[in-house]
C-alpha cells in the first residue's frame, strides 16, 4: 500500500512538473515581447494569454485539491480554521523542503528562494506568512515562482501596508521653526509628561519607536538602548507594543481585538489602540507584524463591525489623547489632522504654539502641511508633491487629512446633468464641466482621471490650484465658516445645526436674495430661490418669508401701470412692506449702494436721489450707519450687530472669492464618523 508520504511526494513531482511546462509555455509565449505587467492593476500582457490560460486551469486543480484535503483535515479535527496561532508558529515551524502546496491548507506554495521576503514592521515577512494572512493569493504567489511578476512589484502592491506608519513623531515649535522628541518638550517645560507617554505609546502601538531627528524606528528595547525613551518607561512602552507583537495567552498569540475579547486587555484601552493602528495606515496582524486591509482584518477577526462603528463613538469610545497646548481631549486622528510633514526626517510633527500657522482657514487654499526643519521651507502637500518633495503616498494621506473629495452626478433645476466633486470635510465644491468651459481643464487630463492615473485627490488639486479667485465685489455675508470643523456652511444649514439662531439667518438670508441671489458657499454660485430650494440651501419656510426680498433686487412691478419700481419707490406708494423695504435698502447700500432693478446696477445714494430713484427722507436716514438696524446676534459673542457689522467681521473665502461669517460651538466634539466610512473604503 502507498503510504501519505508518498503519495504528497508525488503529488509535489506533479505539481513541479506542471510548473515547468508553465515556465516553457511563458517562454514561447511572451518570447520577444518587451510589455510589462501592471500588478497593482492586474493587467496581464496582451500576448501571454495562452498562459493564463494554463495557470489558471493549473490554479483551479490545485485549489481543488486543497479543498478537498481541507475538507478531510476538517473532519479529523473537528475545527475550523481560527484567526489565533501558536506561540511557536514562525518560519522554522513550516519546512518549504518537506511541506506539499496540496497536501496543506495553511502553508501555500513552496518558495525556493530564501529572497522571497518583504519588509515589515518587525522584520522580513516570508511569501507565506503573505498567503496565510490573504494579504496576497496563491495565484499571485505563482506568478511570483515562474517569473511573471517581480518581487518589486509585490512590494510597491503592498507598499500601504508594510510601509512606514503615519504615527506622530514629535513636536514642531512653531516660533523657532525646530523638532523636538516628546521627552525633549517635557524636559523644556513644554508639555506634560503624562501627554508624552500617551505619544510614545501610540508611537509603539502603530510599529516602533520614532526618533524624530532621524526618522528611524526601534523597537522599545533598542529605543532604551539609543537613549530614546529613559528606563522607567521602558516597560510601559514594551506593554504597548504588544499590540504589534501580539499577546501572548493560552499558547496563543492575540491581536488588539482578541485581547479585548479575551478580557486580558481593557476594553476601553483596546479601542483606543484600534482607532490610532486605523488612524495611521491600517489594523496591525502580530503574526506578520504588518498593517492589513480592513477587509482581510474583518475577515480574520482582527475587528469586528460594531467596533469599528463604535470608535468615534464618544460614549463607548472616550477621546483618549490630548491637544498639548490646550489639554482638550481628542482621538488620534482628529490629532494627525493638524499635524505637519517634516521632509527632513520624513516624520510627521504635532504643531506647538499659539501662531496656528498650520490650521485650515478660508483665506488660504490649502492648509500648510509640509515643512522642511532643515531650513524653515514651509508648503501645502500639493505643492510639495508636485515640487519633489514628498512621494505619493505622502501626498495622499497629508491631502485626506485635510479633504475627503467625492464625485457626485447632480441635476439642476434645467435638468442638466452635473458632474461634481464634493467635500464634505471642507464644505467645498467644483464642477468638471465648469472646469471644462473655463479651459482650466483639458480633455486628456479628464481622461486621466477617468482611467484612474490621476487620483480624485490629484484632480482636485490640479483645478483649484489653476482657479483663479478674485473677491466678490458687492458682495453679502454668504455663508457660515465653522472654526471647529473647518468648514464652510450654507446660512440655512448653519441655523439647522443651531449655529446661528433663527432670525439671524433669516436677515443673512434676505440680504443675499435682494442683492443678486441665494449664495453657494460650496460652489461660489448665486441662484433664484427656487434653484436654491432644490439645492438644499433654503426650506419652504425660509423660502416665504425672503420671497419679497428677491423682488427688491429685480424690481417690483406696479399693479396698475406695469412699471418696475425700485424698492424705495414701492415703498412710497405703499406696494411693499415697510420694514423689510428699509431693511432690504441697508443691505443694498452696506454691500455697494442701491440697486437699480431695470440694470442691476449699483447706483451711489446721491445719484438714487438724483434719478428719482429713493426719496430724500429715506436717504438721509440710510446715511447715518448707527441708526442700521442691529438685526444680527454674532455667532461668537451673542453681541448684537448690523448688517454692515457681520459684513466687517466676516472672512475672505479663497475657493469663492466671498466672505463668510465665523461661527463655532463651544467644546463640540463635532462628526468624526466620516473616518470609519474613510477607513472602509481605503483599506
Amino acid at each position: 500500500m502507498i503510504s501519505c508520504l508518498q503519495i504528497a511526494t508525488l503529488e509535489k513531482e506533479k505539481v513541479l512538473e506542471e510548473l515547468q511546462k508553465v515556465k516553457q509555455t511563458k517562454m514561447q509565449v511572451i518570447s520577444g515581447n518587451e510589455g510589462t505587467l501592471e500588478f497593482a492593476t492586474k493587467k496581464t500582457v496582451q500576448n501571454s494569454n495562452a498562459f493564463e490560460i494554463h495557470t489558471h486551469q493549473m490554479m483551479s486543480d490545485i485549489t481543488d485539491t486543497i479543498l478537498r484535503r481541507s475538507s478531510i483535515d476538517k473532519g479529523r479535527s473537528g475545527k475550523s480554521q481560527t484567526v489565533t496561532f501558536n506561540i511557536n508558529d514562525s518560519e522554522s515551524s513550516i519546512d518549504p523542503a518537506s511541506v506539499s502546496p496540496i497536501a496543506s491548507k495553511s502553508k501555500g506554495l513552496k518558495m525556493e528562494s530564501s529572497s522571497y521576503k518583504i519588509q515589515g514592521l518587525r522584520g522580513r515577512i516570508s511569501i507565506k506568512k503573505l498567503i496565510k494572512t490573504k494579504m496576497i493569493t496563491q495565484e499571485i504567489a505563482l506568478k511570483l515562482q515562474t517569473g511573471l511578476i517581480t518581487m518589486e512589484e509585490i512590494e510597491a502592491s503592498l507598499a500601504p501596508f508594510v510601509g512606514k506608519p503615519s504615527s506622530i513623531a514629535g513636536v514642531y515649535m512653531e516660533s523657532s521653526k525646530k523638532k523636538l522628541s516628546f521627552l525633549d518638550a517635557v524636559s523644556e517645560g513644554l508639555l506634560s509628561r503624562t501627554y508624552a507617554i500617551e505619544f510614545l505609546e501610540a508611537q509603539a502601538a502603530t510599529g516602533y519607536i520614532i526618533d524624530p531627528m532621524t526618522g528611524e524606528g526601534y523597537s522599545p528595547s533598542d529605543a532604551f538602548e539609543k537613549g530614546i525613551i529613559t528606563e522607567d518607561l521602558k516597560d510601559k512602552i514594551s506593554d504597548a507594543y504588544k499590540a504589534v507583537s501580539g499577546f501572548p495567552h493560552a499558547g496563543k498569540i492575540l491581536s488588539v481585538f482578541q485581547a479585548m475579547e479575551e478580557r486580558i486587555l481593557d476594553r476601553h484601552r483596546g479601542k483606543a489602540i484600534i482607532e490610532t493602528q486605523i488612524a495611521t495606515g491600517g489594523l496591525i496582524h502580530p503574526l506578520i507584524g504588518s498593517r492589513v486591509p480592513m477587509d482581510c482584518g474583518l475577515e480574520q477577526g482582527l475587528v469586528n463591525q460594531s467596533t469599528l462603528q463604535s470608535l468615534y463613538d464618544p460614549v463607548s469610545n472616550p477621546k483618549d489623547f490630548h491637544y498639548p497646548d490646550t489639554g482638550q481631549k481628542a482621538y488620534y486622528s482628529e490629532l494627525l489632522r493638524i499635524c505637519v510633514y517634516d521632509v527632513n526626517g520624513g516624520v510627521y510633527l504635532l504643531p506647538f504654539g499659539d501662531q496656528h500657522l498650520f490650521t485650515l482657514s478660508p483665506s488660504s487654499k490649502h492648509r500648510i502641511s509640509v515643512i522642511n526643519t532643515s531650513n524653515g521651507a514651509q508648503m501645502s502637500a500639493y505643492e510639495a508633491f508636485k515640487a519633489g518633495h514628498v512621494d505619493k503616498r505622502t501626498y495622499l494621506f497629508l491631502s485626506r487629512q485635510e479633504s475627503e473629495w467625492q464625485e457626485i452626478t447632480i441635476m439642476d433645476s434645467s435638468r442638466n446633468l452635473l458632474h461634481i466633486l464634493t467635500d464634505p470635510k471642507t464644505g467645498r465644491q467644483l464642477s468638471i464641466e465648469n472646469a471644462l468651459s473655463l479651459k482650466i481643464l483639458q480633455t486628456e487630463e479628464l481622461s486621466s482621471y477617468r482611467s484612474g492615473q490621476l487620483s480624485i485627490s490629484e484632480f482636485a488639486d490640479l483645478l483649484i490650484s489653476r482657479r483663479v479667485v478674485f473677491k466678490v465685489s458687492n458682495g453679502p455675508v454668504a455663508g457660515l465658516w465653522d472654526v471647529s470643523l473647518k468648514k464652510r456652511l450654507p446660512v440655512f444649514k448653519g441655523h439647522q445645526l443651531n449655529l446661528v439662531d433663527r432670525l439671524t439667518a433669516l436677515r443673512l438670508l434676505e440680504a443675499q436674495a435682494c442683492t443678486g441671489g441665494i449664495c453657494d458657499p460650496a460652489s461660489g454660485e448665486r441662484v433664484l430661490i427656487t434653484e436654491a430650494l432644490h439645492r438644499g440651501l433654503l426650506d419652504e419656510g425660509f423660502a416665504r418669508q425672503i420671497q419679497q426680498c428677491e423682488q427688491a433686487y429685480y424690481g417690483i412691478i406696479h399693479p396698475q401701470n406695469g412699471k418696475t419700481l425700485t424698492v424705495a419707490q414701492a415703498m412710497q406708494e405703499n406696494l411693499f412692506p415697510k420694514d423689510v423695504a428699509v431693511r432690504c435698502l441697508e443691505f443694498q447700500l452696506a454691500t455697494g449702494g442701491l440697486i437699480n432693478p431695470e440694470s442691476q446696477e449699483r447706483v451711489s445714494l446721491e445719484d438714487g436721489i438724483q434719478n428719482c430713484l429713493i426719496d430724500k427722507a429715506t436717504a438721509a436716514h440710510l446715511q447715518h450707519y448707527n441708526s442700521h438696524l442691529k438685526c444680527i446676534t454674532c455667532p461668537k459673542t451673542k453681541r448684537k450687530m448690523s448688517f454692515k457689522e457681520a459684513l466687517e467681521k466676516s472672512v475672505f473665502d479663497s475657493h469663492t472669492g466671498f466672505v463668510l461669517l465665523e461661527v463655532t460651538k463651544p467644546h463640540s466634539t463635532g462628526n468624526t464618523s466620516f473616518q470609519y466610512f474613510w477607513t472602509y473604503r481605503h483599506f
